[in-house]
């Protein structure tokens, strides 16, 4: 095995490689917790999925400073715990019994207002999920903007497209989308 290659069963990270580890993580940290927050809806399933991944890439971390897309390699670690985090759950709630109690972060059943904030999610979601079935790339662009704050020439550089194709994709996205949650709204009802 070449010394380039990445052994997934190799020593972890050395502490030389702890304050470029940090300054990596400190300057990422809040474009890797944006779309977090917004996949998952709560602070504290985003923070455990991304303390997770910084300790995988903390002990990827020679391979990951040496290759030429680092904050690439750790979104796609930072993906596949989210996917992990799922998927625990789901065979978690197999297990478990259900109750009519509060989650304990939420002691007094929380606010009206921070009850209503979540009301529409659900049908933003189906609506984002049909959006990336009919058309991806107009998706992606709207994930990419609105959820992880990338500016249309950093989506041109991850897409591959020109930053006028991505505001074109961003219009049509939020005009498609609005059309998916309010399906009665015709064209002439503006």
């Amino acid at each position: 095995m070449s010394d380039d290659a990445f052994d997934p069963e190799g020593p972890v990270a050395q502490p030389a490689h702890d304050d470029a580890f940090d300054r990596f993580f400190r300057k990422h940290m809040e474009s890797l917790m944006r779309p977090l927050i917004a996949r998952t809806r709560t602070v504290y399933d985003a923070d455990e999925i991304l303390m997770t991944a910084a300790l995988k890439a903390y002990q990827r971390w020679p391979y990951i400073d040496a290759s030429t897309d680092p904050i690439g390699l750790v979104r796609k670690i930072v993906r596949d715990c989210r996917i992990d985090h799922y998927r625990s759950q789901a065979r978690r709630a197999g297990r478990e019994f259900l109750t009519d109690d509060l989650p304990s972060y939420l002691p007094d059943g929380g606010t009206v207002d921070e009850l209503l904030e979540l009301r529409g999610y659900d049908q933003l979601d189906e609506a984002m999920a049909t959006l990336a079935r009919t058309a991806p790339v107009q998706a992606a662009c709207i994930r990419l903007h609105y959820l992880e704050g990338l500016t249309t020439t950093e989506i041109a550089e991850r897409t591959g497209s020109t930053p006028a194709a991505v505001r074109a994709n961003l219009s049509k996205g939020r005009h498609h989308l609005r059309s998916l949650l309010d399906p009665a709204t015709e064209e002439g009802d503006r």
